[in-house]
């Protein structure tokens, strides 16, 4: 018989332990149950097996802890962008294939991204981190939701924040605005952006939720 696992009454969790023969995994499940936070609790063991995890149900915390195991600071295929943005759109989880906006101050290509199709891709606009005015106001948000994008991240601010708290798409950004942006320099479209620690290069994936934001060269499951 093989111990995977043990399962603790009365906590809606289950302490692992590691694939071993019964005799050298039960001294281990002991040490484990021995815990002065587990004393009070009865436990029996199981041989369940567990399947892979679903990734497209996994936050980017989840994603962290299967493609990131390393310590902080060394090197990971999974990039993690800085914790510098707000969530304002309706869905606070998505994730798709990266396509890209470089503009300063002036919107001209964010609506001509969010005017076309979306095919379930997430827009990454890089906004060179300004404060002075807003790049994305709700009727380009409308037009996301509309046009089946999962989601907006701007490397600058946006507008109508609460209107757009409402919509079915993902938003995040650095703050808000009420000042539209200019119309003039429209900027670039489907270039490698870089910000928050971050290189966003279209055809890559991106992951986002509450707790932050994660890139992949691959496919690890849409949302």
């Amino acid at each position: 018989m093989m111990v995977t696992g043990v399962d603790v009454v009365g906590l809606s969790k289950r302490v692992p332990v590691p694939t071993s023969s019964c005799s050298t995994a039960l001294p281990r499940a002991t040490s484990i149950v021995s815990r002065p936070w587990l004393a009070e609790f009865s436990v029996a063991f199981s041989t369940t097996y567990y399947p892979p995890p679903d990734l497209a149900r996994l936050g980017t915390a989840d994603l962290c802890d299967v493609f990131h195991p390393q310590e902080v600071g060394q090197h990971s295929d999974l990039k993690i962008a800085d914790s510098i943005f707000r969530n304002y759109g309706g869905k606070t989880r998505f994730s798709g294939k990266i396509a890209t906006v470089h503009c300063y101050e002036n919107n001209p290509l964010v609506r001509k991204a969010l005017e076309a199709p979306g095919e379930d891709h997430v827009l990454v606009v890089d906004g060179g981190g300004s404060l002075r005015c807003a790049l994305l106001g709700d009727n380009l948000a409308e037009h996301a939701a509309k046009n089946g994008w999962q989601g907006i991240i701007l490397n600058a601010c946006i507008r109508d924040s609460e209107e757009i708290s409402k919509m079915a798409v993902g938003v995040k950004a650095l703050n808000t605005h009420p000042l539209k942006s200019a119309k003039g320099n429209p900027g670039v479209q489907d270039v490698p952006v870089t910000f928050a620690g971050v290189t966003f290069i279209p055809g890559q994936y991106v992951y986002a939720d509450s707790d932050g934001i994660v890139v992949s060269e691959k496919d690890l499951g849409s949302n």
